[in-house]
């Protein structure tokens, strides 16, 4: 059964990553005046890069624009975040999370290096969101459609739909001030880790030998998506057994 407390629980970088994105809004707000030179010297240009400030490729990742723009990432990093790390451990969340905006906001200022300053975690969370959906496309999730309306559907669908939107909002120049190539340079990143952890877990076939498995097959994606609800310890031993057997053929292939 879900549980919030326990999602968190569980999830100790994704916690840790809420709370420094909203202490670091909290300075901002406190900065006043200082806020353009801190925008300047920790937000995202291609000048920056060109004069050596590396720092910037992360410090960006934490500094956003309003309050509206830190509850809508940080809404997407709890929804994901939790989710992602207990698969992966915090050691390669993280690498997703900080990669992820490291790509994102390269491609933002490699693509459109004019314009203010680069700034949020949207490239980090769509890095999350793409990695969580290309390992899981079959798990059953449930959206917020412009954060109000649910909709059921899988993961997969709602990865497409999320890629699908960025290209579009790109091309048409619509939301102009919105880093869109960051959102499309995470999605990018996202899914080549994703297809990276999804392999580790091995490729067994389509369906497992129900005989062989005391007949009530299961599918590898299913005990994934057992494992994300509920977490290793719910596993039963037939469904530990999947994933092993999963993993010796991925090593003898």
């Amino acid at each position: 059964m879900f549980s919030l407390r326990r999602q968190f629980r569980d999830a100790p970088a994704t916690r840790v990553l809420l709370a420094v994105n909203a202490a670091i809004f909290g300075l901002q707000w406190l900065a006043g005046a200082w806020w353009s030179p801190v925008l300047h010297a920790f937000g995202l240009t291609a000048d920056g890069l060109a004069h050596g400030e590396v720092w910037q490729l992360v410090t960006y990742q934490f500094l956003h624009g309003n309050l509206l723009h830190l509850v809508v990432n940080m809404v997407a990093l709890a929804f994901a975040g939790c989710e992602l790390e207990r698969v992966l451990g915090s050691g390669r969340f993280l690498t997703v999370y900080l990669v992820g905006g490291v790509v994102g906001g390269l491609v933002q200022v490699g693509m459109d290096p004019g314009g203010w300053p680069l700034i949020g975690a949207s490239g980090s969370v769509c890095a999350v969101l793409l990695a969580l959906t290309t390992m899981f496309p079959r798990l059953p999730i449930m959206a917020l459609i412009f954060f109000v309306l649910p909709v059921r559907m899988r993961a997969g669908t709602l990865g497409a739909i999320m890629v699908l939107a960025s290209v579009g909002f790109w091309l048409s120049g619509l939301e102009p001030e919105v880093g869109h190539l960051a959102h499309l340079g995470g999605f990018a990143a996202g899914w080549v880790f994703g297809r990276i952890y999804r392999a580790s877990w091995g490729q067994p076939p389509a369906r497992v030998d129900e005989g062989r498995m005391g007949g009530d097959a299961a599918n590898l994606d299913e005990v994934l998506a057992k494992v994300l609800r509920e977490g290793m310890e719910s596993l039963s031993r037939r469904e530990r057994q999947v994933l092993e057997e999963s993993r010796e053929t991925r090593r003898r292939g």
